[in-house]
């Protein structure tokens, strides 16, 4: 009689308790509570977590060019102080430097005793010049020059250069005051597959040896100046970038 009685008051208590409102209550929290973890995960949360979990992503920029590259660094400099000057170079050869910035390519060349013996410069933007170095020119600035503005100077001569990569004219000579000469050389280089070079595009005809383009319209797009006679073909390679 006594369990009977105590059962009787179980039920009498447990229906005076809400407890299909509890359950509801219960379940409109959980629910609620996913709604809110599912919207800060969906903002905040997931930047937080990418910024956690994923591979860091470092922006570079490239520097540009210095304005005085062809007489800041003069022929004959040191290559560490060169390296001072410039940083550590992109791409490194055999008695060779490349350098990319964001204006243009630099390629240096040096002696047995790690002496600067080449500077040469190439154009990858429209909108940038640089002033060349010179006794006896009187022409337009590196990024505004075209091969009529050279082939006008006497004391300079016209080449014209072919591989199975590229083709380009050269005009070259010698420069300076009498017992200090060095030698610069100008290009009009079109290879086949150009990167980040500024297009030069011209006509020759082989079998004449003759410009079938008018000289005005060829760009020049590299300058050089060296202490040896002989320029070699601006590296353009060094303006290629593998990508993944």
């Amino acid at each position: 009689m006594v369990q009977d009685a105590w059962i009787v008051q179980l039920q009498m208590l447990l229906a005076h308790i809400p407890v299909k409102d509890i359950m509801i209550n219960a379940v409109g929290s959980f629910v609620g509570g996913v709604a809110l973890i599912w919207l800060a995960v969906s903002k905040h949360g997931v930047r937080f977590l990418r910024a956690k979990l994923a591979r860091p992503n470092v922006r570079i920029e490239r520097r540009r060019t210095p304005e005085n590259i062809f007489t800041g660094i003069e022929l004959g400099t040191p290559s560490r102080w060169v390296e001072q000057q410039l940083g550590v170079p992109n791409r490194i050869g055999d008695k060779w430097w490349g350098y990319r910035f964001s204006d243009s390519l630099v390629s240096l060349t040096f002696d047995s005793n790690d002496s600067i013996e080449t500077i040469a410069v190439a154009l990858i933007d429209h909108d940038t010049t640089f002033e060349f170095p010179s006794w006896h020119l009187c022409c337009p600035p590196l990024g505004k020059l075209t091969l009529k503005d050279l082939m006008e100077e006497e004391h300079l001569t016209l080449e014209y250069r072919e591989s199975l990569r590229h083709q380009e004219l050269v005009v070259s000579g010698r420069e300076g005051p009498p017992g200090a000469w060095s030698y610069v050389a100008f290009g009009a280089l079109s290879p086949h597959a150009p990167g980040q070079l500024l297009p030069s595009d011209f006509e020759w005809d082989s079998d004449r040896e003759t410009l079938l383009s008018s000289s005005q319209d060829v760009k020049i797009n590299w300058a050089a100046v060296s202490s040896t006679s002989y320029i070699n073909v601006f590296p353009w390679d060094l303006g290629l970038t593998l990508r993944p």
